[in-house]
C-alpha cells in the first residue's frame, strides 16, 4: 500500500484522502434521514388518530343526544311527535359513517403497523364497532316501537366499544403530552356519558306517576359515578382543563342541577324511611297485631305490635329529621303520627278491657281506630312533588352536556394542532437536511477543487522560485504566495529571511544615525573603563572631541562635587545589578559644572565578562532651574518676594523642634497694617501693591539673621525670632516695627502714613505646635486691634474666651443683618432761642431677641471691620426716610441728621453713596434738605480726593452736612475750610466738663468763636444740666442736643415731644418772669 501511494500524483492523493471523511458525514446525514422520516411517518399517523379520536368524540356526543331523547318518556302517551327523535338518529348515523368510512379511519388502518403496540386490539375493536353498527337499525325499531331495552344494551356496548377505541388510539403515540391528552379526553367522555345517564334517569322520575326504590336507588348510583368520575377529570387534567372544568361546577346552572340531585337523593332517603313504616304497618305489621290482639288478646299478638312500634316511631325520627327543611310534607307526616298515637292509645284501652267482662262488639267498638287518612299520607310521601319540572332539568343537564362537549372538542383540536406542528416540523427538519447534504455536497466538491488547485499551484510556484534564487546569489527575489496556509507561511518565512538580512543593514545604519544625531550624549567604555567611542551629542554638552577623550577615563569630566563612596555604590551596582542610572554633576571642558542625567548599561561575553560600559546621559541644567522656580513659586509671595504661608509652616515647624530640643523659647510677632483696605479701596490696589512691597522691604532691614520674615496674607506679615535670650528682645523689636512702619510712605508722589497691630505668641507658653501658636498669636493681634490699634498684644488665656466672645457676636450681628433686627430710636435737637425741635438724630440700635436691646458702641466696630456696615447704613437711610416722611404727613416740619460711616462712602452695592442716598430720596419721596448726614473727622483723614467729591455730590442733592464729635480727632481749619461742612457738632466729652474745668471751657469758646468766624452753625451735643444749657446759650451756640431735653426714644414715644416747643424749665422760667413783671 504505501509502494502505491508512493506512485499517486499529490492531487489523487489528496482526492483519495478527502474521500473518507466524505463517506462518514454522508453516513451519518442519512442515518439522520431516515431517523426524522420515521417521526414524520410517526407524527403523520399520530394526526390521523387524532382526527379519528376527534370523530368518536362527536359520534359519541351525537349517540348520547340520541338516547337521551329514545328513553324521554312521552308527553302524549301514544302519539308523541317523533321528528326530533329521527332528526337525531340521522346525525348518529352520519357521525358513524363518518368515522366507519372516513378518510381519516382508512388512513390510519393503511399506516397501521402489526407491530405496533395495540394494533391487533385496535383492529378488533373496530370490526367490533362495524357490527355493532348493522345492529342499530333493528335496536332503533324497538324504540319506536316502546321498547327500548335492546336499545339500552347495544348504547351501553357502543359506547364502551368507543371508550376502549380511544384507549387504545392512546397507545399508538409515543408522545407524553399527547398521551396525557388523550387520557384527560377519556376522563371527560365517561363525566360526559355519566352526564346523560343522569338526565335520561332523573328526567324519566320527574315525569313518571310511580317510582321504585330500585329506580331511586339506580339514580342514586349514576349521581354518585357522575360525581367522582368529575371529581378524576377536574384533579387529572391539565392546568387550562382543570379551569374550564371547575368553572363548569362552579357556574350557576351546575350548582342548581346539585342542589336539585341533592333534593332527589332527600325524596329517595324519605321514600326509603316511608315504605320501611309501611312495611310494618301493613301485613305482619303493627296493624296486623292490633286486629288479631282484638281478636284473641294473645301476648304474641302484643309483642309483635310493640316490635312494629318500636320500628315505625325510629323510622318517624328519621323522616322527622329529613324533612325539617320541608314544611310542606310536615303536616302529612303529623297525619301518620297520629294514626300511630291512636293504634299506641287503642292498644292500652285493649289491654285494660282484658280484665272487664266486655262483648267482642263492646271492644270492637271502644277500641276503633279511624286511619282513613293513614294510606292518602303514605301514598303522598312516596311520591313527594318534585324539586324541578322535565322541561327545566332537560334544559340545564343538556347545557351541562354540551359544555363538557366544548371542552373535549378543545382537548381534540389541541391534541390535533400540537400533532400537525410536530409533522410539520419533523417535514421541516427533513427538507432542511436535504438542502444541507446538497449544499454541503455542492461547497465539498467546489471548495476541494479549488483547494487542490490552490495547494498544487503554491507549490509549484514556491518550486520555482527556489530554483531561481539558487542561480541568484543576491538574494532580491520575492516570492509571491498568497494565503495564510502553510506554503503561505512557508514563502512568508523565506521572504523574511531575505527582509531580515536586508533590516540588519538598515538597522545598523539607524544605529549609526541615532548614535550620531542623538540629543543624549553617548559614552562607549571598553572593560578597563577607557573611552573608545563617543557621538557628537557628548561633544555639544562637555566640550570634548572623540580624540580628545578617546583611551582616556571618564573621571576627566568630574566635578569633584560628589564623595568617594558616592562613585563607590555606583561601581557596585554596575557589577550585582549591571545597570545604573541617577543625577549626577559634572563638569565641562570650560570648567563649568553642570548636572545631567546619566544611565550606565554594563555589556557582557558569553562567558559573563564585561567587555564594554555604555553610558548615556543628558543636560537637565533647564529642568533643575524650571524645578527650582516651582520650589520658589510653591514656597515664596510673588509680590514681596518673601516666604509664603506654606513655607513658614515648615521653617516654624522646624524652630519648635530646635527649640524643643534645645529647651529654649522663640516668638512669633503676627502684623497686620491697620485699614489697609480702605487704602485699596481708596488709592487701588496697585498703590496698595506697592505699600506692601515698601513694607516688605523695611520689615527685612530691621530683622537679625537668624529670624524669619513672611508674608502669609493679604496685610499680614509673620516674624520668627527663633533664638531667644529673653524676652526684652521681643519687645524691643515690637518697638522696632512701630517706629518703622510709622514712617510715612512715600508712594505715587503721595505721602500715606499706616498704622500696624500685631500680636505676640511665645514657645512653648502659648501654644505647642504651629497650629496652636498661629491661632493664638492671631488672638493677640485682634485684641491689639481692639486696644485702638498702632499697637501689640501678648497673647494671654483669657484672649480665648474674648476672641469666641467675639466670633459669637459676629455671627449674631450677619443673623440681625439677614433677619432685620435693628430698630431706630431718635433724640430731639432744640433750637436753643426758640426751644423749637427742629430736627431728631437717628441712632441705630440692635434688638437681639435673645439678649434685648443693645447700643451701637458694642457692634458698630465690628459691623466696620466686615463689612456689615454697609447693608446696615443702607437700612438706617431708609428707616429714617420713611419715618421722616410718616411726620411731615401728620403735619411735623422736622429735619432728620443720620450717621453715615466712612465705609458707606467708599463702596456701597458697587454704587456711589450719592446715588444710593438719591434713590432712598426718590422711593420715600423726602426732600433732600431735609435730611441731614453726619460724618466724623477719621473720614476726612482718608483720602481727601474721593471724600471731596462724595460730599460735594450730597452737598449738590440738597442736604446739609454735618462734623461730628468735633474737637476729638485731629481737629484742623484747613479741613472745614476745605470740606462743604455747613455744621458743627461739639462732642460732649468737652461740654459735660466745661462748667468745672477750664480749659475745656475755653476750648467750647474757641469752638464756637471759630464756627461763628467760618459762618458755620453749632449743636451742642450732651446737655444734661440747666448750668450748662445756659452756658452755651451766652456763647451764641444755635442748637442743643442730649438728656436735659430727652434721651433717644422710639418712632412712637419720640412723636409727641416734637411737638413740644420748649423745654419745660424753660418754659417755667418764662412763666416766673412774666409773674415777676
Amino acid at each position: 500500500m504505501p509502494s502505491t501511494l508512493h506512485h499517486l500524483s499529490l492531487k489523487q492523493k489528496l482526492i483519495l484522502f478527502s474521500l473518507l471523511p466524505l463517506l462518514m458525514m454522508s453516513l451519518f446525514v442519512l442515518t439522520r434521514m431516515y431517523v426524522l422520516a420515521k417521526e414524520y411517518h410517526a407524527a403523520a399517523h399520530n394526526h390521523l388518530a387524532i382526527q379519528t379520536t376527534a370523530q368518536i368524540t362527536e359520534l359519541l356526543y351525537q349517540l348520547h343526544n340520541e338516547y337521551s331523547l329514545s328513553f324521554q318518556p312521552h308527553q302524549t302517551a301514544k302519539y308523541q311527535d317523533q321528528t326530533g327523535l329521527l332528526q337525531q338518529q340521522q346525525s348518529t348515523t352520519k357521525a358513524l359513517d363518518e368515522l366507519l368510512n372516513g378518510p381519516s379511519l382508512i388512513g390510519l388502518i393503511a399506516t397501521l403497523d402489526s407491530d405496533r403496540l395495540g394494533a391487533t386490539q385496535l383492529q378488533e375493536r373496530l370490526d367490533a364497532l362495524r357490527l355493532s353498527s348493522h345492529r342499530l337499525i333493528s335496536a332503533r325499531l324497538d324504540v319506536l316501537k316502546q321498547s327500548p331495552h335492546v336499545f339500552i344494551n347495544l348504547y351501553n356496548q357502543l359506547s364502551a366499544q368507543l371508550l376502549q377505541l380511544i384507549q387504545l388510539l392512546q397507545l399508538q403515540t409515543n408522545d407524553i403530552s399527547q398521551s396525557r391528552a388523550y387520557a384527560d379526553l377519556l376522563s371527560l367522555l365517561m363525566v360526559q356519558e355519566l352526564a346523560v345517564k343522569e338526565r335520561s334517569a332523573i328526567n324519566r322520575m320527574l315525569l313518571s306517576s310511580s317510582l321504585s326504590i330500585n329506580d331511586y336507588r339506580s339514580i342514586s348510583t349514576i349521581m354518585y359515578e357522575y360525581g367522582q368520575a368529575i371529581l378524576h377529570a377536574s384533579n387529572a387534567s391539565i392546568s387550562d382543563k382543570q379551569s374550564l372544568i371547575r368553572q363548569i361546577q362552579a357556574s350557576p346552572e351546575n350548582l342548581r342541577i346539585l342542589n336539585i340531585s341533592q333534593q332527589i337523593e332527600q325524596q329517595f332517603r324519605v321514600s326509603t324511611l316511608v315504605q320501611n313504616i309501611n312495611a310494618h304497618l301493613g301485613f305482619g305489621g303493627l296493624i296486623d297485631s292490633y286486629q288479631d290482639y282484638l281478636l284473641r288478646g294473645d301476648a304474641t299478638s302484643l309483642d309483635k305490635f310493640n316490635r312494629a312500634l318500636t320500628v315505625i316511631q325510629l323510622n318517624l325520627d328519621e323522616l322527622n329529621h329529613e324533612i325539617r327543611n320541608q314544611p310542606s310534607l310536615i303536616p302529612t307526616v303529623n297525619v301518620i303520627e297520629d294514626s300511630i298515637d291512636q293504634y299506641q292509645f287503642c292498644m292500652s284501652k285493649l289491654q285494660q278491657m282484658q280484665h272487664q267482662k266486655l262483648s267482642h262488639e263492646e271492644i270492637t267498638a271502644l277500641a276503633h281506630v279511624n286511619d282513613t287518612e293513614l294510606s292518602g299520607a303514605i301514598e303522598k310521601l312516596l311520591m313527594p312533588p318534585h324539586p324541578v319540572s322535565s322541561k327545566d332539568w332537560w334544559s340545564l343537564t343538556t347545557d351541562r352536556i354540551n359544555e363538557l362537549h366544548v371542552i373535549s372538542n378543545e382537548i381534540t383540536e389541541s391534541m390535533a394542532l400540537q400533532s400537525e406542528t410536530q409533522q410539520n416540523n419533523a417535514l421541516t427538519l427533513l427538507g432542511l437536511y436535504l438542502f444541507s447534504v446538497f449544499f454541503t455536497a455542492t461547497i465539498t466538491l467546489w471548495l476541494g477543487r479549488k483547494i487542490i488547485r490552490s495547494f498544487i499551484d503554491k507549490i509549484t510556484k514556491i518550486a520555482n522560485d527556489m530554483q531561481q534564487m539558487a542561480a541568484d546569489p543576491q538574494l532580491n527575489i520575492n516570492i509571491n504566495v498568497s494565503g495564510s496556509d502553510e506554503l503561505g507561511r512557508m514563502a512568508r518565512a523565506m521572504n523574511l529571511m531575505i527582509s531580515e538580512r536586508q533590516k540588519a543593514n538598515h538597522a545598523l545604519n539607524r544605529a549609526a544615525a541615532v548614535f550620531n544625531y542623538s540629543a543624549e550624549g553617548i559614552m562607549v567604555t571598553d572593560a578597563d573603563n577607557h573611552i573608545e567611542l563617543v557621538n557628537p551629542a557628548f561633544s555639544q554638552i562637555t566640550g570634548y572631541t572623540l580624540e580628545e577623550v578617546k583611551g582616556r577615563s571618564p573621571s576627566i569630566l568630574s566635578s569633584k562635587r560628589h564623595p568617594t563612596h558616592y562613585y563607590t555604590a555606583m561601581w557596585e551596582a554596575l557589577q550585582k545589578e549591571g545597570k545604573w542610572e541617577g543625577e549626577i554633576w559634572n563638569k565641562r571642558k570650560d570648567g563649568q559644572v553642570y548636572p545631567e542625567y546619566l544611565a550606565i548599561t554594563v555589556v557582557r561575553n558569553e562567558q559573563g565578562e564585561i567587555i564594554q560600559h555604555i553610558g548615556l546621559f543628558m543636560d537637565i541644567s533647564k529642568r533643575k532651574q524650571y524645578e527650582q522656580d516651582l520650589w520658589y513659586q510653591a514656597n515664596f509671595d510673588a509680590l514681596t518676594g518673601l516666604p509664603n504661608r506654606k513655607l513658614f509652616n515648615e521653617r516654624l515647624q522646624h524652630e519648635i523642634h530646635v527649640a524643643q530640643h534645645d529647651s529654649r523659647k522663640l516668638a512669633i510677632l503676627l502684623i497686620d497694617l491697620d485699614q489697609f483696605k480702605y487704602i485699596n479701596d481708596v488709592q487701588g490696589h496697585a498703590t496698595g501693591d506697592l505699600l506692601l512691597q515698601d513694607v516688605a522691604k523695611r520689615l527685612e532691614g530691621i530683622i537679625g539673621k537668624t529670624d524669619f520674615i513672611a508674608r502669609i496674607g493679604g496685610d499680614e506679615f509673620v516674624l520668627i525670632l527663633p533664638r531667644l535670650t529673653n524676652e526684652l528682645a521681643i519687645e524691643h523689636m515690637a518697638t522696632r516695627i512701630i517706629e518703622t512702619l510709622s514712617t510715612p510712605f512715600i508712594l505715587n508722589e503721595r505721602e500715606i502714613q499706616i498704622s500696624t497691630s500685631f500680636g505676640i505668641g511665645v514657645y512653648p507658653e502659648d501654644g505647642l505646635d504651629v497650629s496652636s501658636l498661629t491661632r493664638n498669636t492671631e488672638m493677640a493681634m485682634y485684641q491689639a486691634k481692639d486696644a485702638g490699634r498702632n499697637t501689640f498684644k501678648y497673647f494671654t488665656a483669657g484672649m480665648n474666651q474674648t476672641m469666641y466672645a467675639r466670633m459669637e457676636l459676629e455671627q449674631r450681628l450677619r443673623r440681625a443683618v439677614a433677619q432685620n433686627e435693628f430698630t431706630l430710636h431718635y433724640q430731639p435737637i432744640v433750637e436753643m432761642k426758640t426751644g423749637q425741635v427742629c430736627s431728631v438724630e437717628a441712632l441705630i440700635r440692635w434688638q437681639d431677641p435673645d439678649f434685648g436691646l443693645i447700643p451701637p458702641d458694642q457692634f458698630i466696630t465690628i459691623a466696620e471691620e466686615t463689612g456689615l456696615i454697609e447693608p446696615m447704613g443702607e437700612w438706617v437711610l431708609n428707616q429714617a426716610m420713611h419715618d421722616l416722611r410718616q411726620w411731615q404727613k401728620s403735619g411735623l416740619n422736622i429735619n432728620v441728621a443720620i450717621n453715615v460711616s466712612s465705609r458707606q462712602c467708599i463702596n456701597t452695592r458697587g454704587m456711589g453713596f450719592e446715588q444710593v442716598l438719591q434713590e432712598c430720596f426718590n422711593r420715600h419721596h423726602v426732600n433732600p434738605r431735609n435730611v441731614h448726614i453726619e460724618i466724623t473727622e477719621s473720614m476726612l483723614m482718608g483720602d481727601a480726593s474721593h471724600c471731596l467729591s462724595t460730599l460735594e455730590a450730597i452737598r449738590h442733592l440738597g442736604s446739609q452736612i454735618y462734623i461730628d464729635d468735633f474737637g476729638t480727632g485731629y481737629s484742623s481749619l484747613s479741613y472745614l475750610k476745605k470740606f462743604p461742612i455747613s455744621v458743627i457738632k461739639i462732642d460732649r466729652s468737652f461740654v459735660e466738663n466745661a462748667l468745672d474745668n477750664c480749659p475745656n471751657a475755653n476750648l467750647v469758646k474757641a469752638i464756637v468763636m471759630m464756627g461763628q468766624s467760618l459762618e458755620m452753625e453749632l449743636v451742642a451735643e450732651g446737655i444734661e444740666t440747666e448750668a450748662q444749657w445756659h452756658f452755651l446759650q451766652g456763647l451764641g451756640c444755635h442748637f442743643a442736643q442730649g438728656y436735659l431735653i430727652s434721651k433717644p426714644l422710639p418712632f412712637d414715644e419720640v412723636t409727641p415731644l416734637l411737638k413740644v416747643k420748649l423745654p419745660l424749665f424753660l418754659r417755667e422760667n418764662q412763666q416766673d418772669e412774666c409773674v415777676n413783671s
